[in-house]
């Protein structure tokens, strides 16, 4: 029988696990009594080689650590949520995270500021023209990775300073227009497949015919129940892209000390013709409109 081991490499999963049963080990290896105060645990850190500013980090996470959202409404439960909510502390200061945060979502979901005061910014999507443009790049940018809030109508930021270098980010997303859309188009399906088996029943009058009549409104609740289900990918998608913003945040103020390199001079350029054609559209329309 041979011993089991370990493969040459270690996935991230499994260094998940064995990281967590070593502090498992480590804790009950020493009697902390009632428990450890914030020092301690900095300093159990520092034997084990982890660095104080990620222990630091992990204890203001712990120390604003929020309740998970609970499912509200009976379509919450019935179907999925549709609002998300995810929190995280990161390094740097106030401004650089909202710096940050906004050219993040500005470039890989096509989102801008909707408004801004001090603490809280709220984000919608681009207008359709915009949107078409950047859409028509990300065709050809091989570089560019699929968009997860594209259903998202408002994205909304709260930063809260806490220790000097570290603030904690709340964001928050809600696609009810997107669900609303899905739990219509089901209604439909299945109100349409209930009024022709309606129809059909006053027609017949026999057995066979009856139960024949029966098809088409049973089809018409499967129909509206898959229509409706259609959503549960999005609802995944924009829950993880919630986290995907949270995981380049948490790495991106930290590449440069907090300072996001310069916006290159293509994406201005491209920005300012944007602009330009949204300007001569509206003229346009108000001349016409005029009329």
């Amino acid at each position: 029988m041979t011993s089991p081991h370990l493969p040459a490499r270690i996935d991230r999963a499994t260094f998940e696990r064995v990281l967590q049963r070593a502090a498992e080990l480590q804790a009950v290896s020493r009697d902390i009594g009632e428990g450890l105060t914030e020092d301690e645990v900095i300093a159990l850190g520092h034997e084990v080689g982890i660095p104080e500013v990620q222990l630091r980090q992990a204890l203001l996470e712990e120390r604003t650590r929020v309740a998970p959202h609970v499912n509200a409404g009976w379509l919450d439960h019935a179907l999925a949520p549709a609002d998300f909510q995810a929190d995280r502390v990161v390094q740097g200061s106030e401004a650089d995270v909202a710096k940050a945060l906004t050219v993040l979502l500005d470039r890989e979901e096509h989102f801008t500021v909707q408004r801004a005061i001090p603490g809280r910014i709220t984000f919608e999507p681009l207008d359709s023209l915009a949107a078409g443009m950047r859409a028509l790049k990300r065709v050809f940018d091989s570089s560019a990775g699929r968009r997860y809030l594209d259903k998202a109508t408002l994205v909304t930021a709260v930063i809260t300073p806490l220790e000097a270098g570290f603030c904690h980010v709340a964001l928050s997303a809600t696609v009810r227009k997107s669900r609303s859309g899905y739990v219509a188009g089901g209604a439909v399906v299945g109100t349409i497949g209930v009024a022709m088996s309606a129809g059909l029943l006053t027609l017949v009058g026999s057995p066979a015919g009856e139960l024949l009549a029966l098809l088409p409104g049973m089809a018409g609740a499967v129909g509206g129940l898959a229509t409706a289900r259609a959503y549960l990918p999005i609802a995944e998608r924009t829950g993880l892209g919630l986290a995907r913003v949270l995981d380049h945040l948490e790495r991106q103020p930290n590449a440069s000390g907090g300072r996001l390199p310069p916006e290159p001079r293509s994406r201005t350029i491209a920005r300012g013709v944007g602009s330009a054609v949204r300007e001569i559209t509206t003229e346009v329309r108000k001349a016409l409109e005029e009329k």
